[in-house]
């Protein structure tokens, strides 16, 4: 099954997907799987041959990995980030007005239907926990507050510091 509808595709993009399709496989690899000869392939890729068979090029896609295919389609390379990276991202797009402007736009572009839905999650930082101590201290009874901030961190624990609503409600219904 074809991962691209190649009906809806231009000469040039078809004639990029055989292209990526040979150099990640190989021309004769290539050739064997889409059934057809490889001077035939060759023609394709050079030119030679103005209309490219879709069954050709869905055969071709079959081939590439999606992100292969997005890199070809939309000029999105897609690679692996860490948090690092991540972060000096938003480091950099804090300090430069011009690449934050970019950077945001493109984000909203991308990710415009995910960003426009409510983000519910927490992280719970070691500040939170600290402060969380401070108050039970000055404000319950001695056992009160070691208790307290006992079970708020074995609950952390088990959630991974990470707070959503619905594993606040899993984890509460576990504990009963």
């Amino acid at each position: 099954m074809a991962k691209v509808n190649v009906e809806k595709l231009d000469e040039q993009k078809k004639i990029a997907i055989l292209k990526k399709a040979i150099d990640e496989l190989g021309l004769s690899y290539v050739s064997r799987q889409i059934g057809v000869d490889r001077s035939t392939l060759n023609r394709y890729v050079n030119g030679k041959i103005k209309k490219i068979p879709n069954e050709v090029i869905e055969k071709a896609s079959d081939l590439l990995t999606v992100e292969e295919l997005n890199d070809i389609l939309y000029g999105l390379k897609s690679t692996d980030v860490d948090p690092t990276t991540a972060i000096s991202v938003i480091v950099k797009a804090k300090t430069d007005e011009s690449f934050r402007n970019f950077f945001l736009t493109l984000l909203w572009q991308e990710l415009g239907e995910y960003i426009k839905e409510p983000s519910n999650t927490y992280i719970v930082s070691d500040d939170d926990v600290k402060l969380f101590e401070k108050i039970m201290k000055t404000q319950r009874a001695k056992k009160t507050a070691y208790t307290r901030t006992n079970s708020l961190k074995r609950a952390l624990a088990e959630l991974n510091y990470e707070l959503t609503p619905t594993r606040l409600k899993e984890y509460m219904l576990d504990v009963l």
